[in-house]
């Protein structure tokens, strides 16, 4: 039987990476992102004559629920990659986009008797820690007070729902921090702060391991839980909680690649913070150009999470196939070539 696949968000790095895996896998996929966006272009320019031979291209805007019913027609299975992360938007961006895009991707999927949808999510969803606190799949979302972790807490609310009331067989995947060839945000925006010869770190209590997912290792776990019926109605954490490697570590390994000597600076978390709400006001009032940091930023590394990713193990039998710092090299080769 002829597998349909629907990936929203196909130009971004997961969903590039996905719509690639699929097709090597032997799926026709639906390739949907925002019509005109130059990375879109530029992914599809960039395919083999065999890949695109079983791709459609969708141009369409996910708020616009009218544009997604036609594309999920004779659809088998939607993965769901698509979602604002812009750190100054307002938001009603990120509602619009992460809460109202879902629930029109849900619309359309159940509309169209879709055998599978599979929630990309976000390991965020689940909160700051308590002290000493182990996060699993069982650990009850909580607010971050920013509005990407917040929006997507309730787009996984209205998947759940479709699940719950029986339209849709649904999968939530929590990856932790995304990495790995094909990366033009997360590594990029790291190295260019070590090409500055500077990084700073800060911490509430104690430096924590970061928890790193290597990109196909992620899409790995994606297209596994999208293919076993078990998977129906249950969510995953899929990052490695064994990295070994803290912030400062991740810095300065990088620097050492990239033969940099690099300065470690340690401030306190509160000034950090203070540093990025004023940065992040500034530029949304188009006072500053770059924004210098994040909150959401400040809160991720700032705090000591810890995951398991036990359920995985043994309910899908995922596993990292590479370690973190294998993965981080890879990826350095990758930006060094095409940087």
């Amino acid at each position: 039987m002829n597998k349909i696949a629907l990936v929203t968000g196909a130009a971004g790095f997961v969903g590039q990476a996905l719509v690639k895996q699929l097709l090597e896998n032997g799926y026709t996929v639906k390739a949907l992102d925002l019509p005109g966006n130059p990375e879109f272009s530029r992914f599809i320019d960039g395919l083999t004559t065999q890949q695109l031979a079983n791709l459609t291209v969708c141009p369409a805007d996910i708020t616009h629920l009218a544009s997604l019913k036609p594309i999920v027609s004779g659809v088998s299975y939607v993965f769901h990659t698509a979602a604002l992360l812009n750190s100054v938007a307002p938001r009603s961006a990120f509602k619009s986009v992460n809460v109202q895009g879902t629930q029109n991707i849900c619309d359309a999927a159940s509309e169209a008797g879709v055998d599978r949808f599979i929630l990309i999510s976000t390991s965020d969803v689940f909160g700051i820690p308590q002290s000493a606190e182990v996060i699993t799949e069982k650990t009850a979302y909580r607010s971050w007070g920013e509005p990407y972790a917040d929006t997507k807490i309730a787009a996984c609310n209205i998947v759940k729902d479709y699940q719950k009331r029986g339209l849709l067989n649904t999968t939530i995947i929590y990856p932790g921090w995304v990495y790995g060839p094909g990366d033009r945000q997360f590594f990029p925006a790291i190295i260019d702060m070590i090409k500055d010869k500077h990084a700073f770190i800060w911490h509430k209590n104690e430096p924590y391991c970061v928890d790193l997912v290597y990109i196909h290792d992620l899409v790995s776990a994606i297209i596994t839980a999208g293919e076993t019926n078990t998977a129906i109605g249950e969510g995953y954490l899929i990052l490695d909680d064994n990295t070994g490697i803290t912030p400062e570590q991740f810095f300065t390994h990088i620097a050492a690649e990239l033969s940099i000597k690099l300065k470690i600076h340690k401030l306190p978390y509160g000034l950090m913070y203070a540093v990025a709400w004023i940065s992040q006001q500034l530029k949304q009032k188009g006072l500053i150009k770059n924004l210098l940091l994040s909150t959401t930023d400040v809160k991720a590394f700032g705090n000591n999470f810890t995951f398991s990713n036990e359920k995985a193990r043994n309910a899908l039998q995922w596993t990292p196939s590479v370690s973190a710092k294998e993965g981080i090299d890879i990826s350095l080769e990758w930006q060094q070539r095409h940087n």
